[in-house]
């Protein structure tokens, strides 16, 4: 048997405060710029962008599976990347060109430029994303990795929040160019991000001579259970990962149909006005910021997988609702609501599941792997989507798809087994 003793550093940064604290806040404002921004903001800004430009249902679903095709085949590299070299010059580096790609976004003219800087786009998202949550194993012991993965992703709530005001507002002063001036606001917040993490992120607390937050016990290691290879093959071994990759890629099939066709199912097929598509799309900003948070302090105290199982059924119900076309009233508001609660609790839980099964430096592989299956879940998710909604005139046969999707994610979470410390 080994055992591995952490290093006794400062438990604190200056003032008392740790600076694991400005790390999570960055982190947080990442994954709002990487997804919340560069992801979400294209299913707000869909209506407008797709009226004109004359865009049919099944070419918005590919461009938008375009975005997910980028991210799925940027994942696993940035995961070895950020392994290998460092997460902080690979987030930078992300961020940046995801800004970049947002601007250029603004001044597409057809459907296949538009597929193609979107892919681009899901490049540098996967970058910034995958390797911000690849520092949660670094900067924060197991006891306290579900909070700050949960405080982490609620910064999609944010920028979605953030977004539901601002398209319609954008539109209403720029009317038919409005959609491509949300494009170029969008790419220069992402841009101000990149610099500001190279500027604020360290790769790990030894930089600063701290612990991470939290207790870092003492643990008991076979040698020959803790391989250090970060290939596939290494991950893949690794006991759970497929498991965890499995109900990753239910997750990435249902959630992003919901994400990317909500606003255009509600103004539609409900027949809302943009303006109440938008306070219902920054409800679910507004109740995912905090809600994933709270589930991954329910993680780190009842157990990832029961969590995970709970997260998947409540998106199940809330696709299943879609189903039933309600017009108005509260019914009208309780899938998004429901949505809100549960929709980023899944990828915080699967970033601490990662750093729970292997290691503070492969983490970020781990990560890279699970979300490049996640990616296949995305890309098909939207353009299954489009043509159903193209052929059958209606969005119910792809809700009906996310539930199902969802249940299966249910049950291959399941089966997902956690050292006895993160149970």
């Amino acid at each position: 048997m080994k055992y591995n003793r952490k290093p006794q550093h400062k438990p604190a940064g200056f003032a008392g405060i740790h600076y694991g604290l400005a790390i999570l806040v960055m982190g947080m404002l990442v994954v709002a710029g990487a997804l919340g921004l560069a992801r979400f903001g294209y299913g707000m800004i869909l209506p407008a962008m797709q009226q004109h430009l004359g865009l049919t249902h099944d070419q918005t679903g590919i461009i938008a599976s375009a975005n997910m095709l980028g991210y799925l085949v940027s994942a696993l590299g940035a995961g070895m990347l950020a392994a290998r070299f460092g997460p902080r010059v690979v987030v930078a580096a992300g961020l940046l060109w995801t800004g970049i790609t947002l601007v250029v976004t603004g001044f597409v003219q057809g459907p296949n430029t538009a597929a193609l800087i979107r892919f681009l786009t899901g490049v540098g998202s996967a970058g910034g994303n995958v390797a911000m949550m690849g520092l949660i194993a670094a900067w924060f012991a197991p006891s306290r990795r579900g909070m700050a993965a949960g405080f982490m992703v609620g910064g999609s709530g944010i920028a979605i929040a953030f977004t539901g005001w601002l398209i319609p507002y954008v539109n209403s002063v720029f009317s038919q160019d409005g959609w491509r001036y949300s494009w170029f606001i969008l790419g220069a917040i992402v841009m101000a991000l990149g610099v500001a993490t190279w500027q604020v992120l360290r790769n790990s607390p030894e930089e600063k001579k701290l612990d991470p937050i939290g207790e870092a016990p003492v643990i008991a290691v076979k040698k020959e259970q803790a391989p250090t290879g970060s290939s596939i093959k290494d991950l893949v071994s690794i006991p759970s990962v497929p498991c965890l990759a499995a109900q990753y890629f239910c997750y990435g099939f249902s959630y992003i149909i919901m994400a990317t066709f909500l606003v255009s199912y509600l103004i539609d097929e409900v027949n809302c006005t943009q303006e109440l598509a938008g306070s219902i799309w920054s409800t679910v900003g507004f109740l995912s910021i905090g809600s994933s948070v709270i589930w991954g302090m329910l993680s780190d105290k009842l157990g990832r997988r029961e969590i995970l199982v709970t997260l998947f059924c409540c998106q199940t119900l809330a696709y299943s609702l879609l189903l039933f076309k309600f017009s108005q009233g509260w019914l009208l508001w309780l899938p998004a609501i429901i949505f809100g609660l549960t929709a980023w609790g899944v990828p915080s839980l699967t970033a601490s599941c990662s750093g729970d099964i292997s290691d503070a430096k492969r983490a970020p592989a781990v990560i890279g792997f699970v979300t490049f299956i996640f990616g296949f879940g995305q890309v098909l998710g939207p353009l299954l989507s489009g043509y159903i909604k193209e052929y059958t005139l209606s969005f119910h046969g792809a809700f009906l798809l996310a539930a199902v999707m969802a249940l299966l994610g249910a049950l291959f979470s399941l089966r997902i087994v956690l050292p006895k410390e993160s149970q």
